[in-house]
């Protein structure tokens, strides 16, 4: 079956103005860690209009708003930022979930891996052909990789920066899967983007009998800037032919060496450069963060009591890091030894952050106790504020994301046009994203293999 692509003519110049803009505005839902908002005021920021609307919600109401929903009574300019959050919806080709797993194979894989390995392998079997030699980056302890050769008997090549993954992958394979020896091969190495030629002295190695192999190159979890890293690869590279990858953790994108307070690959493309230009700047780890948070999937499916204890339980993390002094850490006890009645600094250590062991333990001061009296107080129904507060970063989760992702997809198109590349690309979404919140593929093919 021939795999369809449908993202080429997506107008990337005007969704990026329209989510750059709305993004800037209300900057103030997510620009602060989930740790820090009642440090930084955000709850003195939340309109009240928009807290009354949505103390009325009932539960339902409540687990819907992220997927659309608005009642008609609700003021003005929450009905706005709610149906601006719909227009900024994008509409991705879906996947259905796959074959089921043998029991042998799914031995001490959690189901939402094994889903991604299972959907993510179909779709590299849709897509690549069998003389084709997969790079599988983040290779890990090799079950992806392992999992393409054992269902379309592709060669396989894992690279891992982590030795100790290399060793137990080989280990694995060598325990559950010896007749794949001569097919999957694992070697250690730090993937970046100058790289390519050790990797194909790595490819050289270990499939002696492949001279210039078609190559493509496949990932599950490509955290932080590795996605990126492999887009530049299958760009850059004459031999990479077909690129497929599931990216993840772009909070942990790194900073430009040179400046140090902006990204090194977001923007990545220059549509989205000059997008945000305009406007205020509103792209930093929280926002990388929100892009990375639960989903409408799972919010959509949370009992009363579940929002009650969430809210709770971020409202005073959040709380008792604004009692913090400088050079002080707060970290939550494992298990409270009191009773349902005690205070609730009693859930948390106070720490030196300049000492280490047994000594960096320092009890909670009179500073502390009246800065934490006169929080309560400010806010008796802090932990709903919070809940509200997750409720918004909820709506624009979505948003956030898609603008990390489709700033990807337009860097392809662009670089492959500069470079005289005929590239088909599309970007694909599993569709249990409640099992699975990262749950987005990268798919690009190179029309005419460069030789």
């Amino acid at each position: 079956m021939a795999f369809q692509y449908g993202f080429n003519s997506f107008n990337y110049q005007d969704y990026f103005e329209r989510s750059a803009s709305f993004l800037a505005e209300h900057r103030w839902i997510f620009e602060q860690s989930n740790t820090k908002f009642v440090q930084a005021g955000t709850l003195d920021v939340l309109p009240s209009t928009w807290i009354q609307d949505l103390k009325r919600a009932n539960n339902d109401e409540l687990n819907a708003i992220p997927l659309g929903h608005v009642c008609g009574d609700w003021c003005d300019d929450l009905k706005r930022f709610l149906k601006v959050v719909k227009s900024l919806s994008v509409e991705y080709e879906q996947r259905c979930d796959t074959c089921s797993e043998k029991p042998a194979m799914a031995k001490g894989i959690s189901p939402k891996k094994m889903y991604e390995i299972q959907n993510l392998t179909s779709l590299i079997g849709e897509i690549c052909d069998r003389n084709e030699t997969l790079l599988d980056f983040g290779s890990g302890l090799g079950y992806l990789s392992q999992h393409i050769n054992a269902v379309h008997q592709f060669r396989v090549l894992g690279l891992e920066g982590d030795s100790y993954r290399v060793q137990a992958a080989h280990k694995r394979q060598a325990n559950m899967f010896p007749n794949s020896l001569e097919k999957v091969k694992y070697v250690q190495h730090f993937i970046q983007e100058n790289s390519f030629d050790q990797i194909k002295e790595a490819l050289t190695s270990a499939f002696p009998d492949e001279l210039n192999p078609s190559i493509a190159i496949v990932g599950l979890h490509a955290c932080a800037d590795l996605s990126v890293t492999a887009i530049k690869m299958f760009l850059f590279n004459e031999y990479v032919t077909k690129l497929i990858i599931m990216p993840c953790c772009y909070h942990k994108l790194a900073f430009d060496e040179e400046h140090c307070s902006k990204f090194k690959n977001f923007p990545i493309s220059q549509k989205l450069k000059e997008a945000k230009e305009p406007h205020i700047n509103f792209i930093g780890r929280p926002f990388l963060r929100l892009g990375c948070q639960q989903t409408a999937s799972r919010w959509k499916n949370m009992t009363e009591e579940e929002h009650i204890s969430h809210g709770l339980a971020m409202f005073e993390r959040s709380l008792v890091e604004a009692l913090v002094k400088p050079g002080q850490t707060v970290t939550k006890r494992r298990s409270k030894s009191g009773g349902e009645d005690d205070n609730l600094l009693d859930k948390f250590y106070l720490s030196d952050a300049s000492k280490i062991g047994p000594e960096c333990d320092i009890p909670w001061d009179d500073t502390h106790r009246n800065k934490f009296e006169e929080l309560s107080k400010k806010y008796p129904d802090g932990g709903q504020l919070a809940e509200f507060l997750t409720c918004l970063q909820t709506c624009l989760q979505p948003v956030c994301e898609n603008l990390i992702l489709l700033d990807r997809m337009c860097y392809i198109e662009m670089e492959a046009k500069y470079r005289n590349i005929p590239v088909r690309c599309n970007l694909i979404k599993f569709s249990n994203d409640n099992l699975s919140p990262r749950c987005f593929v990268i798919v690009a093919e190179k029309v005419t293999k460069m030789r």
